[in-house]
């Protein structure tokens, strides 16, 4: 009897104070999670220049493009920059995969295209030579220099991934799932490759997946084109994509953000990468296009060595940039 009327009496009280504390304990582990956020943006985040403003700079300077709480917005169409780095210690990194990617939040759209590592083009204030020792020269900034000089284009973001970091995320995901169309070893203990894939369906693990993207000579036989290793770099970033916009990557978003935080740097702010991640939630609806830039290789010399050098006709060059402006048009 006192059971029943005290529950009576108080029992909606309860149940207030009951939700209450619910809600606040829901806003603290969201707060938590926020802040934990920021903070690993904090280590991937690095402008274009390498040079990152300190706090009381921060302050002066007005609010970056896109917060947290306008996540839901699309961002304006871009052209980002994405490199794959070969980073050793005593040696300058190494820009072994270049690709440029047109996005379009709003229409869940991306055109994803490949640069050959050799093709031959201005680099300011070096001359002519590979687009790949533009990195070495001045890094992404004068990558970036490069292709926008020689495409016509403009590119507003960029982003590296060292081959620890592309490692660790594919064995993060559960590995990515690859029909291995042909046998591939290859070894050079010189700079510690050792390839070794066998042919079919397969879940490559992080470093099963780094050897199918580098692959190119060969122990068996005839070394593969530079559009072959493409053509697999492209395979690779279409089933990553696909993977990472799954419901299964939500309870390892920790841990993925945190190896983004050791290994990647870019200069989309942490309001940038939310508004992204919002815009490209549902995979059945995202549109990715890949592409390469074709031309031919010749040999050419060059500070007094005749080497292999991959030539971009000027026809190429205009098909890129008009397609480039299709996907970024409204």
């Amino acid at each position: 009897m006192f059971n029943q009327s005290f529950f009576k009496r108080y029992g909606k009280r309860i149940a207030f104070h009951f939700v209450s504390w619910c809600i606040l304990l829901i806003l603290v582990a969201v707060a938590y999670t926020v802040m934990e956020y920021r903070q690993l943006a904090e280590k991937w985040y690095m402008p274009i220049d390498g040079q990152v403003q300190n706090s009381s700079q921060a302050k002066s300077d007005p609010a970056p493009p896109h917060s947290l709480t306008s996540a839901t917005t699309p961002m304006k169409p871009f052209v980002a920059l994405i490199l794959g780095i070969d980073s050793r210690e005593g040696e300058a990194a190494r820009s072994d995969t270049i690709m440029l990617a047109a996005i379009h939040p709003s229409k869940q759209s991306a055109y994803l295209i490949s640069i050959p590592r050799d093709s031959y083009l201005n680099i300011p204030g070096r001359g002519y030579d590979k687009v790949n020792h533009a990195m070495a020269f001045g890094g992404p900034k004068l990558v970036k220099q490069s292709l926008e000089n020689f495409l016509g284009i403009q590119i507003s973001r960029y982003v590296t991934v060292d081959f620890e970091g592309f490692r660790k995320m594919v064995d993060e995901l559960g590995g990515v799932s690859i029909q291995v169309k042909k046998r591939m070893k290859y070894s050079d203990p010189s700079d510690d490759t050792f390839i070794d894939l066998q042919p079919g369906q397969q879940t490559l693990t992080g470093k099963q997946a780094l050897d199918y993207a580098r692959y190119r000579k060969s122990d068996l036989g005839k070394e593969d084109s530079d559009y072959q290793r493409i053509g697999r770099q492209q395979e690779l970033m279409q089933a990553l994509a696909s993977k990472g916009a799954s419901p299964e990557v939500l309870p390892k978003m920790h841990n993925l953000l945190t190896i983004m935080g050791q290994h990647v740097k870019m200069d989309l702010t942490e309001g940038e990468i939310a508004s992204l991640l919002f815009s490209y939630s549902d995979p059945k609806d995202n549109l990715l296009k890949t592409d390469t830039l074709i031309g031919r290789d010749e040999r050419i010399w060059h500070n007094g060595v005749l080497g292999w050098y991959h030539l971009v006709p000027t026809a190429e060059r205009v098909r890129v940039q008009q397609q480039i402006k299709q996907v970024l048009s409204p």
